[in-house]
């Protein structure tokens, strides 16, 4: 807001908050006639012009855009447009927080950025989109290695619950759904957390509650009559949440074992079965290598994707 900081001192305005509605045209530019001159539009004002255009009408439910767009550009076109109409512009306002990576702003210039074609290649979408979920949309993000082995972190609670879930549900006949009050209640703090101005952390934190208890009623209550229907809803619940609410899981697609991963994980179940502990655990670091994740329980050996 200080004069000349954001761009030089310009002498044709009154007052360092003055903006321009109509600009005059430089030699080789487009330009229209105008009682002024030839020009063109203002950057400000032909935002309020394609608005009210194309979306027919004057007040705008929602209107988003970065946290540097707030001064001058959105209090420019709420002053234009509300002059003209005597309406309210933007109902609700939502500015987004900005990017860095590794600490510092993107920037082409330095090489400090990364493309979403690059990042695809090394990252998976759901890791990408928990990144942005861990942070609330106001705030400022910061794209790093260690950021997104967290998230990665993050989603293989997901995967554990799922897996569990999963083998005590197989072959058994699907059980009614059964509303514990632990469910329930992460299923309120999430539905408060996001009406709370789309607040995706506390709402990530109600989710990964949801997780543990879960985890912890599997646990402890197996002499329960209604364990696999609590189970059943409690990660139906989870799914639904992740997925229709943030878009999580979407890109999930079996995926066949190749001869090698098959001939691994034969080899450990045998080293298992003779008590080679020593290759047991380097086979299973072999298998992680590869994305399998190995477990071992009272009925043997079981895998799942990473």
């Amino acid at each position: 807001m200080h004069e000349a900081v954001r761009i030089e001192k310009d002498s044709k305005k009154k007052d360092a908050l003055d903006f321009v509605l109509w600009k005059s045209s430089k030699p080789g530019e487009p330009f229209w006639d105008s009682p002024w001159g030839p020009g063109r539009p203002g950057w400000h004002i032909e935002c309020s012009c394609m608005s009210m255009k194309h979306l027919h009408t004057q007040t705008l439910d929602i209107h988003a855009g970065g946290r540097d767009l707030i001064f001058p550009h959105h209090e420019n076109e709420i002053a234009q447009s509300e002059a003209l109409t005597d309406r309210t512009f933007a109902k609700y306002w939502m500015h987004h927080g900005l990017l860095t990576v590794n600490g510092q702003k993107m920037s082409k210039s330095t090489g400090n950025f990364i493309t979403i074609p690059q990042a695809l290649a090394k990252y998976t979408v759901d890791e990408i989109k928990m990144l942005f979920l861990f942070s609330h949309y106001s705030s400022n993000i910061d794209f790093s290695e260690e950021k997104i082995l967290e998230t990665r972190k993050a989603l293989g609670k997901f995967d554990v619950l799922f897996y569990r879930a999963t083998e005590l549900l197989k072959g058994k006949p699907m059980p009614v759904p059964v509303q514990a009050p632990f469910v329930n209640k992460y299923k309120h703090e999430f539905i408060e957390a996001m009406d709370d101005d789309f607040n995706t952390p506390k709402a990530l934190a109600a989710l990964f509650n949801l997780i543990n208890d879960t985890n912890t009623y599997i646990d402890q209550n197996t002499d329960d009559p209604n364990y696999l229907g609590v189970i059943h809803h409690a990660v139906d619940l989870l799914e639904n949440l992740a997925r229709r609410i943030f878009g999580l899981f979407l890109c999930e697609k079996e995926q066949e074992l190749t001869p090698e991963i098959n001939a691994l994980l034969e080899e450990r179940a045998k080293a298992r079965e003779i008590k080679d502990f020593k290759r047991s655990d380097d086979l299973r670091a072999a298998l992680k290598e590869k994305g399998i994740a190995v477990e071992d329980g009272k009925n043997g050996q079981t895998w799942r994707w990473i």
